[in-house]
């Protein structure tokens, strides 16, 4: 339907838990079913961890779609030329395609496509970056879902949702 998707949510109401459910689904199926991979972006490491776990229990709730849960490093250069290792998590599935879970920096977005679920947007650092990296990933038919609850009226996240309400965005 829409390519991209912006919610805002309260804490602690299911969304999260929700959205690892509609992961599973789409990276479960085969491409010509609309199967993708898909990718995750919290704020943090915890984040990132709870949702692969989440996403590894849909899975086997469905059925056993996953062919693995790892806990892996990918080597990434930050903007002064120093390579650093990440870590990360993944789940592959039998469709071929996986979910990853990865670090909120824009660089992390750059050679990959899919489905994008930023989660808790108004928490990460550096959102405008990371924002336009992800709208970057539109152009080859990636869907992006943006939610979060809200940091304040003065952040870029409650200036998209003002934006999106008003029909600007």
């Amino acid at each position: 339907l829409n390519q991209v998707v912006v919610c805002e949510k309260s804490r602690r109401i299911g969304m999260t838990w929700a959205v690892a459910a509609d992961a599973v689904l789409h990276a479960g199926r085969r491409r010509s079913d609309g199967g993708m991979d898909v990718l995750y972006i919290g704020y943090n490491l915890d984040m990132a961890r709870e949702f692969i776990d989440t996403c590894g229990m849909w899975a086997r709730a469905f059925e056993p779609l996953a062919t693995e849960v790892t806990e892996f490093l990918f080597t990434e250069t930050d903007e002064k030329g120093i390579a650093q290792a990440i870590q990360a998590f993944r789940i592959r599935f039998a469709s071929g395609f996986e979910i990853v879970a990865l670090t909120s920096k824009p660089r992390s977005l750059r050679g990959r496509q899919g489905y994008l679920i930023f989660d808790e947007a108004a928490f990460h650092d550096h959102l405008d970056e990371v924002l336009k990296a992800a709208m970057a990933l539109t152009m080859w038919g990636s869907k992006i879902r943006i939610i979060s609850t809200h940091n304040g009226v003065e952040h870029l996240f409650n200036e998209l949702i003002e934006d999106t309400r008003a029909g600007k965005k």
